[in-house]
């Protein structure tokens, strides 16, 4: 797309017209004013689902029109360029739609949610002979300009390796971590960027392989992935993202012959570090290869380090350069901003780090979570065949529960000896350490617990590890688990049915201070019952009518559980044993009862 006379027949070349599909967060701070300050860039309309989101942002930044329908934005006959904004999962259809329109198309990262997505997109344009870009603008601010620029110019010689890592702790709980709407998880999301920036220094990566592992319980998403590839120079590389980390780290380390980059590739605006290997100068120089001795007097020369950094001023808009890229090249000028192809080649990279975890990231991969290596899906296959069906209750036990309120002891079949115990009192351990998932993940619970709720699954929302040391005098006092934290409340305003798994980690005896229950208690509510472990039943004259001498303890052996509902009235006495007394418990609800906005729910199915 060339410019063209302006309407007024003045000559003057008419500024590229925009329309944004999903005028949110993104848009808001990397594109800010950008598209309409650009010289030759105007925004003209906006688009965005949500009620006055959309006119509320055209006003802002000075578009004429604004509407909830992608359609009209696209076929407005005011629009000349499209900016698909959106979370990926609708980045084809949008950039398709755009593309039937003959319309120069702007495609968020990641373009689409695998490599297959992307190169419809690529295709299509291509066909039509319409220009698609997607947002990778790293390449283009003045940071990895320099790089690029220091790389050019053999400042550090023959490149030979590259190492990137980057670590991050769990983000919330997004789209991003949903691979059903962004194709991966936190690699998927950010990734990009820097294989973008290794594709614009180094030329289309080559070799590439990777594996991808599920280290928390809280998504179903990869959250670590090691990649190592070769430059078509043929330096080796490798690259690491670890979205489960206890602390962050961004470092990128270019090695030369002759030197080398450090700088942060994430981070936009941080210095480049580099350093150079220099020879110091000889009283009299002498032609190298002249002979042997003459080699090794020069290998022997003294030689310096000199280092130099390079710094930038941030930019309030980064994508500013890219737009301006993409208008200089809609005008008739150089190929510079980041195309569909470039972004297709980073697509297959991430493609070939994914492929395993996802058993294939290609397709409706999204569709088929069973066949996923994250921790639910390995759980959900790890049972030994033998046992399906062994965990079944009785018709008896369903009795003796719904009169009790409690059964048990069980063996644990799950490998609850790999549960290392916190130094420090943590609780749901159980989303971020993957043994302790496989243990309340494990049938011998969640069969049981579904069985017990009559329901078609388990949602797991609550851990704990108990430590009672040796000759402690600390009680837990008489309470119910119930309402708020423990499950919440129903429609109506009652509290939500749930369940307990307590998991003897030690002997437990009556003189280790074992837990008691009252039978029955679970079918009523005592005193201030919302108040749980602080409700104070005994002090109030709540438990007046309950004889607690006769309830009784739930001794085990280290490696048996019971399972009781979380209403019953339970207590323990202090530990005046010579030996630790621990425990572990796990807290579900039943499937569809995911109702308090403070916990966070892993959804769990039985395999009987």
């Amino acid at each position: 797309m060339k410019g063209h006379a302006d309407a007024g027949g003045n000559g003057a070349r008419r500024p590229v017209r925009w329309g944004v599909v999903g005028c949110g967060d993104v848009v808001e701070r990397k594109s800010g004013d950008s598209l309409q300050t650009v010289p030759g860039s105007r925004l003209v309309g906006v688009m965005r689902r949500t009620p006055g989101l959309a006119e509320d942002f055209a006003k802002r930044h000075g578009a004429t029109f604004w509407t909830r329908d992608a359609a009209e934005l696209i076929a407005h006959p005011e629009v000349d360029a499209i900016y698909v904004a959106t979370p990926p999962d609708s980045h084809l259809e949008y950039a398709l739609a755009a593309c039937a329109a003959r319309k120069p198309c702007l495609v968020e990262k990641p373009a689409g949610r695998s490599a297959e997505e992307t190169r419809r997109m690529v295709e299509a344009f291509r066909a039509a002979g319409v220009p698609l870009f997607v947002s990778y603008y790293r390449s283009l601010l003045p940071k990895f300009q320099q790089v690029k620029q220091i790389l050019d110019a053999g400042r550090i010689g023959t490149v030979v390796s590259i190492d990137y890592r980057l670590s991050k702790p769990v983000g919330k709980d997004s789209w991003r971590l949903d691979p059903r709407v962004n194709g991966g998880g936190g690699f998927y999301d950010l990734a990009g960027h820097i294989l973008d920036l290794f594709d614009a220094w180094f030329g289309p990566l080559e070799g590439v392989s990777g594996h991808a592992a599920n280290a928390l319980a809280s998504h179903d998403a990869e959250d670590v992935v090691a990649l190592s590839f070769r430059t078509v120079g043929g330096a080796l590389g490798t690259a690491v993202f670890n979205f489960a980390a206890a602390r962050s780290q961004d470092e990128l380390v270019i090695e030369g012959l002759w030197g080398s980059l450090r700088l942060r590739a994430l981070d936009c605006w941080s210095p480049v570090d580099l350093e150079v290997r220099v020879e110091r100068a000889s009283k009299a120089p002498t032609a190298l290869g002249r002979s042997v001795r003459t080699l090794r007097k020069r290998l022997k020369r003294p030689v310096t380090h000199v280092q130099e950094r390079f710094r930038f001023e941030r930019m309030k808009f980064p994508h500013r350069p890219m737009v301006e890229a993409i208008v200089a090249e809609l005008e008739g000028g150089p190929a510079r901003a980041r195309s569909g192809e470039a972004a297709l080649r980073t697509a297959q990279v991430m493609d070939a780090g994914l492929a395993e975890y996802y058993d294939g990231h290609s397709g409706a991969f999204w569709e088929r979570p069973a066949a996923w290596h994250s921790l639910r899906a390995q759980a959900a296959r790890s049972a030994d065949p033998s046992q399906r069906g062994g965990y079944a209750l009785s018709p008896e036990d369903l009795r003796l529960f719904a009169e009790r309120g409690y059964l048990g002891p069980f063996p644990c079949d799950a490998p609850w000896r790999s549960m290392r115990l916190p130094e420090r009192a943590r609780n749901d351990l159980h989303v971020e350490d993957a043994g302790v998932f496989s243990v309340c993940a494990h049938p011998c619970f969640v069969d049981r617990a579904a069985q017990l709720l009559g329901a078609p699954g388990v949602s797991l929302f609550k851990t704990r590890f108990w430590v009672k040391p040796s000759h402690s005098e600390t009680p837990v006092p008489w309470h119910q688990d119930v309402g708020a934290k423990n499950g919440g409340y129903l429609a109506d305003g009652t509290p939500t049915p749930t369940v307990t798994a307590w998991l003897a980690l030690d002997d437990v005896t009556r003189a280790s201070g074992a837990v008691q229950v009252v039978p029955g208690s679970h079918r009523r509510f005592f005193g201030q019952y919302q108040d749980n472990i602080r409700a104070g039943l005994e002090n109030s004259g709540a438990l007046a009518e309950v004889d607690l001498e006769k309830a009784p303890y739930l001794e085990a052996k280290a490696g048996e559980f019971y399972i009781f509902h979380s209403w019953i009235l339970h207590g323990s006495a202090p530990n005046r044993s010579p030996a630790r007394r621990a425990g572990f418990n796990a807290r579900y609800a039943a499937l569809g009862h995911e109702l308090d906005p403070e916990l966070h729910y892993v959804k769990l199915l039985p395999r009987s």
